[in-house]
C-alpha cells in the first residue's frame, strides 16, 4: 500500500508527464534564473572594415594545378620606363576592343605558384625586387639561405602606389607588419586571364606575373590591395592624382601583352589619359 507522502510524488510527475506532452509545461522560475546566471563565454563579434572586404574571387575550375616556374629563360628585373601620356593615348585604340571570355576556366594556379619565385635570377624573390626598388628608404640585410646574394628589405618607408599614403615598417620579418604592404600585380591576374591569357602558356602566364620590366607589379598597402581585388580600370581607379600613371601602365601592360580591353574599360582609359594634362 501506498503512504500519502508516494500518492503526492507519484501525482506530481503525472502532472509533469501529462504538461511535457500538451507543450504547456514552462521552465519554473528557479532553473532559469540558475540558467542565466552561469558563467558562458559571450561570442566575439568583428566587423571587417569595409576597405579590406574585398569582392568575392572568381570561381576557379576544379582542375586548378600550379604552373611550374621550371624552364623558363632568365627574365629581365628592370624596370622599363613608362610610355608618357600622349604615347599611351594613341596606342589605346591599338588595343583590340572584345568582350571578357573564358571566365569560367579561370585558374590561379596557371599563373604559377603563390610565392614569390626568382625569374631574374639575382637571388631575390619578386616581391624582394619590388620592394627594394620602390622604397622611398630602405634598410636592407643579406639572406643566408640565398648565399648572401639577396639584400632584403628589413625596414624602411614606401609610399602606396594607388593612394600616395605613406608606409613606415619597422620590421618586416614580422608577418603582421609584412602583411600590410603587398605586390599588387596592377592588370589582375583574372582580367587578364578573361582578356587573353586563357589561351597562353604555363610559361608566358607565370612571365607575365613575375614581369619586372613591364609596370604591373607596385607596392601598395594590403587593404588597398584587398579592395582593389580583381577589379578592371573601369570599376576601380587610384586617387585622381594617380590615375594618369594608372592609365599609362595600363594600357602599357596589355600592349606589351596583347591583351585585349572592352569598350567599358577603353572608355575609363580614354578619360583617364585626358586628364593627365
Amino acid at each position: 500500500m501506498r503512504g500519502p507522502l508516494q500518492l503526492v510524488l507519484v501525482g506530481a510527475v503525472a502532472l509533469v508527464v501529462v504538461a511535457l506532452a500538451t507543450g504547456r509545461w514552462t521552465m519554473p522560475d528557479w532553473v532559469v534564473e540558475q540558467e542565466s546566471s552561469s558563467a558562458r563565454p559571450t561570442p566575439t563579434v568583428t566587423q571587417t572594415p569595409s576597405l579590406t572586404t574585398a569582392p568575392p574571387e572568381p570561381q576557379e575550375s576544379r582542375d586548378c594545378t600550379a604552373a611550374s616556374t621550371d624552364g623558363i629563360p632568365q627574365q629581365p628585373g628592370a624596370l622599363a620606363p613608362l610610355p608618357s601620356a600622349a604615347d599611351a593615348f594613341a596606342a589605346l585604340p591599338t588595343l583590340t576592343v572584345a568582350p571578357r571570355s573564358h571566365g569560367d576556366s579561370y585558374c590561379r594556379g596557371r599563373f604559377g605558384p603563390d610565392d614569390w619565385p626568382d625569374l631574374d635570377g639575382n637571388g631575390c624573390t619578386t616581391r624582394q625586387d619590388v620592394l627594394v626598388r620602390s622604397a622611398r628608404q630602405v634598410t636592407t640585410r643579406p639572406i643566408a639561405a640565398h648565399g648572401n646574394t639577396c639584400q632584403e628589405a628589413i625596414s624602411g618607408t614606401w609610399v602606396d602606389a594607388y593612394t600616395g599614403t605613406t608606409l613606415t615598417f619597422t620590421n618586416l620579418k614580422d608577418s603582421r607588419q609584412a602583411a600590410q604592404i603587398q605586390i599588387d600585380h596592377l592588370v589582375p591576374l583574372y582580367n587578364a586571364w578573361v582578356s587573353g591569357a586563357w589561351a597562353w602558356t604555363d610559361r608566358q602566364r607565370v612571365t607575365f606575373a613575375q614581369d619586372l620590366d613591364a609596370p604591373e607589379l607596385y607596392a601598395v598597402a594590403g587593404t588597398v590591395n584587398f579592395a582593389k581585388n580583381h577589379a578592371g580600370v573601369e570599376t576601380w581607379s587610384p586617387v585622381p592624382d594617380r590615375r594618369c600613371d594608372y592609365a599609362r601602365s595600363w594600357v602599357a601592360v596589355k600592349s606589351k601583352y596583347s591583351l585585349t580591353v572592352t569598350s567599358a574599360e577603353q572608355a575609363a582609359l580614354t578619360t583617364m589619359l585626358q586628364a593627365c594634362g
